[in-house]
């Protein structure tokens, strides 16, 4: 498995993107999550399932699944936060009953309330919150509505669940340690991160030049298949050395 920023968001090359797509079809992967992707029709044809959910302008959110038996599952009125932050996440429901759920996740890395003031009415109706587990007293963020109202969905059921969360440990200062909330709030939530038995601290996985060594994207499971994860790497050598995004890949492999 591969989770990856494949960086379709800001100063989209089509070219460059095109190699990342060749990149990513060479691994021979069995499940893409994928986030700030374009897709290119002609890069498709090795993956039965596609399931791609747009975000901004041309990009997106995609799971993408070589063996197919996949579909999209759409929120519904029982879930109102995901349905308004819907191109946040794609989520790939299998076919077959009992089979692994997929979630591609994108969260901005502004809360809700800094987007509404630099886009006014953005989120201005945003539903009730009293009931989503939040980092902050004073603010949301995308990931927030997300896990929590897919929880019940997930209820029983195995899932993997990753993508670019824009957030890190390394990003708490002082006593706020509103990053480590948010961690701490999905693991109540069952959502296992996949990195602790790999790697005792976080790993970079954004390359972008002059910031700090972060890791901004993450996997998380539920209990049993977080237990599945055999090894867990970061492919640095695409951001740093390819050139390819400003994220570097994490690759897994499930029993």
């Amino acid at each position: 498995m591969i989770c990856w920023n494949m960086a379709g968001a800001y100063g989209y090359k089509r070219d460059r993107h095109a190699s990342a797509w060749q990149w990513l079809n060479e691994q021979d992967a069995d499940v893409a999550l994928l986030q700030e992707v374009v897709p290119h029709p002609e890069r498709l044809g090795p993956w039965g399932s596609v399931v791609f959910r747009g975000k901004y302008k041309q990009h997106g959110c995609a799971v993408l699944v070589k063996a197919g038996g996949y579909r999209a599952w759409e929120p519904t009125d029982q879930q109102p936060g995901l349905t308004r932050v819907r191109g946040a996440a794609a989520i790939a429901r299998p076919d077959e009953e009992g089979g692994l759920w997929f979630i591609s996740v994108h969260s901005d890395a502004a809360s809700f309330e800094e987007i509404n003031r630099a886009y006014p009415t953005w989120y201005a109706d945003l539903p009730p919150r009293e009931q989503i587990p939040r980092s902050s007293a004073s603010a949301m963020w995308e990931i927030e509505p997300v896990v929590a109202e897919l929880r019940p969905v997930l209820n029983g059921a195995r899932f993997v669940l990753g993508g670019d969360l824009n957030s890190a440990r390394m990003f708490d200062t002082g006593d706020r340690g509103e990053n480590a909330r948010l961690f701490d709030n999905l693991h109540a939530q069952g959502y296992i991160d996949t990195r602790p038995r790999h790697s005792p601290e976080e790993v970079q996985t954004y390359f972008k030049k002059r910031t700090r060594p972060l890791q901004l994207d993450h996997v998380f499971a539920d209990a049993a298949t977080e237990t599945s994860v055999r090894s867990w790497s970061v492919r640095r050598e695409v951001a740093e050395q390819l050139g390819l995004s400003d994220h570097a890949p994490i690759e897994m492999v499930i029993a």
